[in-house]
C-alpha cells in the first residue's frame, strides 16, 4: 500500500511556509492519504487536497520515499534518487510530495481541528507522530540550512 503526504508551501521556494494541521488527537501533521488503484502520486497530491483542504495545488517533485519495513513497521525515509536497497511490492510505503497552494486560498476542510502555515525552519518546533516524525528526523536538517538536496523545488 502506498501512502502520499503532501507538504503544501504558501509559495514556491525554500523558505515558501508550509501548511500543517492539527489532528483530532492534538498532534500535527502533513495532509495525507492513500494512493488509489491506477492513481499516480502526484493524482494522490492533488486529490488529498482539493478533498481534504478545498485547495487546488500544483504538484512538484518527490521529495522523500519512506519503505515500511514487514518485520517491524518501523519506516525508513530515504531521499528521493536515492533507493539503495532491494524493494519489492509486497512492502508499504509513504511518499512525500512538495507542491505549491496554486491559488493562494485558506484550507476550508473539516479533516483537522486547526491548520498552521509554518516557516519551514520552525517545522521542527511542532510535535509529529508516526511516519511524519521519522520524515522530520530527516526532513529537517534540510530545512534548516545545513543541506538542501536537489530535489527541493526551486
Amino acid at each position: 500500500m502506498k501512502y502520499i503526504s503532501v507538504l503544501i508551501q504558501h509559495h514556491a521556494g525554500p523558505t515558501g511556509n508550509v501548511l500543517i494541521g492539527k489532528n483530532s488527537g492534538g498532534v500535527w501533521e502533513f495532509p495525507h492519504g492513500v494512493q488509489r488503484t491506477n492513481e499516480t502520486g502526484e493524482e494522490v497530491a492533488e486529490r488529498i487536497a482539493w478533498e481534504q483542504l478545498g485547495m487546488k495545488i500544483t504538484v512538484d517533485k518527490l521529495t522523500m520515499t519512506g519503505h515500511k519495513r514487514p518485520t517491524d513497521g518501523t519506516v525508513e525515509h530515504i531521499a528521493c534518487g536515492n533507493i539503495t536497497h532491494n524493494t519489492h511490492t509486497k512492502c508499504d510505503y509513504h511518499n512525500y510530495y512538495e507542491a505549491v497552494n496554486k491559488w493562494q486560498s485558506e484550507p476550508a476542510g473539516t479533516v483537522y481541528t486547526e491548520y498552521k502555515w509554518v516557516h519551514p525552519s520552525e517545522l521542527g518546533q511542532y510535535t509529529f507522530a508516526g511516519d511524519d516524525e521519522n520524515f522530520m528526523a530527516k526532513y529537517d536538517p534540510w530545512i534548516n540550512g545545513r543541506y538542501i538536496p536537489e530535489c527541493r523545488m526551486p
